[in-house]
């Protein structure tokens, strides 16, 4: 399993992604590489190769053995406002095969060419353009957002409240909350759940045990980031291997 860690989003490359039927936040987008996939959405069973799912919409992912590629978009940025825009008012859009063709063998290629947070920008831009959307990144001006986000990528506690990170800066919850989301297009608890994925994801790759890594990334149990994996990535903690390959490459770090 790839998985790419952006300030927004979560990209997964993964040949063992499979969810049972479940609902959440985020926008999610999925792609087949090679064959389509089962999925259900509000009951009803589809077969696709690739599939825009908005927020709320109770969905099944069977894609085990299958290699797709999975985006989990926090619902409140401005790259989720564009999907929401390609979706309509619809709880979902099935892409055409020929886009999801053209989609699938764009990411094939291109993929395993990032190595860095440059590179998976303009990976990033590429990719909405297939969609046939526009997207550019919010500029950072607060220098109290900067702070704010270079200590939360070098946080060593397990601590992630917004409220103290309000105290820290002298500011109202609300008033750090309405910052971060002027400076950057998403909204700070929503950048703080995809943290602590991220986080906890990363710790598991470099050898930390489950338990640790869940701790460390500020889930209140073991069980809960657990959940929270099994929720939004589809897989177990156990499925998120230590042989598998994290990438940080978010353009706010």
């Amino acid at each position: 399993m790839n998985l790419y860690g952006a300030q927004h989003h979560i990209l997964v490359h993964s040949n063992a992604i499979d969810a049972e039927a479940h609902q959440h936040t985020f926008i999610q987008v999925t792609i087949a590489l090679e064959n389509h996939f089962q999925f259900e959405v509000q009951g009803e069973i589809i077969s696709t190769a690739g599939i825009v799912l908005n927020s709320n919409v109770t969905h099944r992912l069977q894609g085990s053995g299958q290699p797709l590629v999975l985006l989990l978009i926090d619902s409140t940025s401005s790259i989720a406002a564009a999907f929401k825009q390609y979706m309509g008012k619809q709880a979902y859009a099935n892409l055409p095969p020929v886009d999801s063709k053209k989609v699938a063998e764009f990411i094939k290629v291109r993929l395993p060419q990032i190595h860095d947070a440059e590179c998976y920008s303009l990976f990033l831009q590429e990719f909405m353009t297939l969609f046939q959307l526009d997207y550019t990144p919010p500029a950072i001006t607060d220098t109290r957002i900067k702070e704010l986000i270079q200590h939360m990528k070098d946080c060593t506690d397990s601590e992630h409240s917004i409220r103290n990170y309000a105290e820290q800066f002298g500011l109202s919850s609300s008033r750090l909350s309405h910052l971060f989301k002027e400076n950057t297009g998403i909204s700070l608890s929503g950048y703080l759940v995809l943290h602590k994925l991220q986080k906890a994801c990363y710790l598991i790759f470099q050898g930390t045990s489950i338990t640790e890594a869940a701790v460390a990334a500020g889930f209140d149990t073991p069980s809960h980031f657990a959940n929270t994996s099994k929720r939004l990535l589809g897989m177990t903690a156990k499925d998120i291997r230590k042989d598998s390959v994290f990438l940080q490459v978010s353009s706010l770090h």
